[in-house]
């Protein structure tokens, strides 16, 4: 009989483990209240505009929520396995693999990267310098600033070519010195696994992290034109226009190691448990807990809140991961044991505040109320719809009183007719070095026009509009004030 009772106890805590993995469900251990984080997350998508969403929550190695929210860009409902471009999440993948190479001894962290791929050149000397170390922690000297890769319409074919393109760079800094987010860094080490491992890129990470991992939902792509042949469906994801989702391909670029995984929330709801213990998941070892606690270091010495494919902000472990009709970001919490990862079908804009949702699921396990944000999509875009139709209307106000503004320029000075007439053309002048205002603005980050209109649709189209119509009004009044005075002369009266 006392057999028995031990059987059925122990048959009832496996069945009360299995069912705590099961999407919504909390085990005892995570004591929170998933319908606040239900509730919360359906007001936020509908302040931003967010088609759809998955968010998975997990506490040291149990998956305690996971849950799909709307469509994707095909009309279906959002689920925890429904796939998703996870974008620059997946430099923590990229890490990962690189620390198992250390680990067995196949590349050591202080070796200049030149020992592995002797072919690694640039334009600068100090680049020889350049160790596996400094390219996990964004330190090598290598930026956007002198090299814009974001900017590039022709693309590489292969890790090999993409490491092959630093011939005349100039680095921005010495080797090791300053911290500069830089995608290509994590290009140069997914070809150093390549070299390392003696296997393909993808391959590897199927191998060694995904199979060993269970996630089965999760791919490697070298770029975003094969994000639609990983899996069968694989929906599009959004630009927002006006607060408006519009579904459309993402922009060609080549992201093998900075960006290329493809996941689903479930999957990344394991790759969170692994973090959170210790490099261990299921009774597999991937890393030591050494090797996962470098990871999640900052260097000494720098001024700079990246490891190795972690950034640490006080007591959050996080990286979130952008494309321009996908987001992501995940986050750790050593302290209370969860791990949390919210991913979007919608990409970056400058609109949207998705670290709100991230805080406000933080704040919920921390027993507090979400504050949200005030400055939501619907309200910002809701601002730059009624400046655009002001625009408008001040543009076509403006060109269709040209004659009265002839005749009151009679009574004004010339300097300040001209200084008037001039500044029409600051819209014009600020879409010019637009590119240059974001690179200042987001240290450095440098965007083509095409990716700059994708990160701000709305804005965009507002600022050519004041552009068009200024330049418009400016030229008009310019004819005006050459014509004015022949005028004036020959007695033919007023313009018009």
């Amino acid at each position: 009989m006392k057999n028995r009772f031990v059987a059925i106890l122990t048959l009832l805590a496996f069945c009360g483990g299995w069912l705590g993995c099961l999407p919504g469900t909390a085990s005892a251990a995570a004591n929170f209240d998933a319908a606040r984080v239900d509730r919360y997350v359906q007001a936020q998508m509908k302040k931003n505009n967010i088609p759809g969403l998955a968010v998975a929550i997990v506490h040291g190695d149990q998956t305690v929520y996971a849950k799909g929210f709307g469509k994707d860009g095909d009309g279906s409902p959002v689920t925890p396995r429904t796939p998703f471009a996870i974008a620059s999440l997946s430099k923590s993948v990229t890490a990962l693999a690189v620390m198992q190479l250390v680990e067995v001894g196949k590349l050591d962290l202080d070796a200049p990267v030149t020992e592995y791929i002797p072919s690694f050149k640039t334009g600068d000397p100090r680049a020889a310098q350049i160790t596996v170390r400094m390219l996990l922690n964004q330190t090598s000297g290598l930026a956007d600033s002198v090299f814009p890769e974001m900017t590039f319409r022709e693309q590489p074919k292969s890790l090999e070519e993409s490491v092959a393109r630093f011939g005349r760079v100039k680095l921005a800094s010495a080797p090791g010195r300053q911290f500069h987010y830089h995608n290509p860094n994590y290009q140069i080490l997914a070809r150093l696994a390549e070299v390392a491992s003696g296997e393909k890129f993808p391959d590897y990470l199927s191998k060694h992290i995904f199979r060993p991992l269970h996630m089965d939902r999760t791919t490697d792509v070298a770029d975003t034109k094969l994000l639609p042949k990983t899996f069968d469906p694989f929906a599009d994801g959004h630009i927002l226009v006006y607060g408006k989702p519009i579904a459309m391909k993402e922009p060609d670029w080549f992201v093998e190691g900075a960006a290329g995984n493809v996941s689903t929330a479930e999957d990344m709801a394991r790759w969170l448990s692994l973090q959170l213990d210790g490099g261990e998941y299921d009774g597999v070892r991937l890393l030591s807990a050494d090797g996962i606690r470098t990871m999640h270091t900052v260097p000494a010495g720098l001024d700079s809140t990246y490891g190795m494919g972690w950034t640490i902000e006080g007591d959050k472990i996080e990286h979130n991961g952008l494309l321009w009709t996908y987001y992501a970001d995940q986050t750790l919490l050593p302290e209370s044991g969860y791990g949390i990862v919210v991913l979007f079908n919608t990409g970056l804009n400058m609109l949207v505040p998705y670290s709100s949702f991230m805080q406000g699921i933080i704040d919920i396990l921390d027993g507090k109320q979400p504050k949200g944000t005030f400055f939501a999509d619907r309200t910002n875009e809701t601002i730059v719809g009624v400046l655009t139709l002001l625009t408008a209307g001040s543009g076509i106000f403006r060109l269709a009183r040209m004659k009265r503004w002839e005749v009151r320029t009679r009574k004004r000075a010339k300097w300040l007719t001209w200084t008037l007439l001039i500044s029409n053309l600051i819209p014009l002048l600020l879409l010019i070095f637009l590119p240059r205002i974001v690179a200042f603005i987001a240290a450095g980050r440098q965007l083509s026009r095409e990716r700059l209109f994708l990160t701000l649709p709305s804005v965009s189209i507002l600022l050519m509009l004041a552009a068009g119509f200024g330049a418009a009004v400016a030229i008009g009044r310019a004819i005006c004030l050459y014509r004015s005075p022949a005028r004036i002369r020959t007695g033919r009266g007023k313009f018009f």
